[in-house]
């Protein structure tokens, strides 16, 4: 066989395996950041299946809740929208027995969760 079609089939070989290690490895997602409209009090059916998702990919790491207030006129019932909120997404985190360490991030963009592994 020359040694151009060694060569050749050698880094063929190389890509196949270097493929199939990339297809078989699986990366969890760090974060997750959920949006709210402003008057959305609970998680929708998606956001409940991505938060559920989120636990279960990362089951036994230190896991961190960042909650924004919500963009309405009065301070107190943006706090409160939030609070309801954090309910929606401590209930999916008992339910899975997962601890959830929770901040409340005034900085962050309005009606937003983000979800972090830490």
């Amino acid at each position: 066989m020359p040694s151009t079609t060694k060569h050749i089939l050698g880094v063929s070989y190389l890509g196949l395996l270097l493929l199939s290690g990339c297809a078989t490895t699986t990366q969890t997602a760090q974060q997750l950041e959920i949006f709210f409209s402003p008057e959305q009090v609970s998680l929708n059916v998606e956001q409940q299946r991505k938060v559920q998702q989120f636990f279960e990919d990362n089951p036994y790491h230190q896991l961190a809740a960042y909650i924004a207030p919500a963009n309405l006129n009065n301070p107190f019932d943006s706090l409160l929208q939030s609070q309801k909120r954090m309910q929606a997404i401590n209930k999916i985190s008992s339910a899975k027995n997962i601890p959830l360490r929770t901040e409340f991030a005034p900085k962050q963009q309005p009606d937003t969760v983000l979800l972090k592994r830490l």
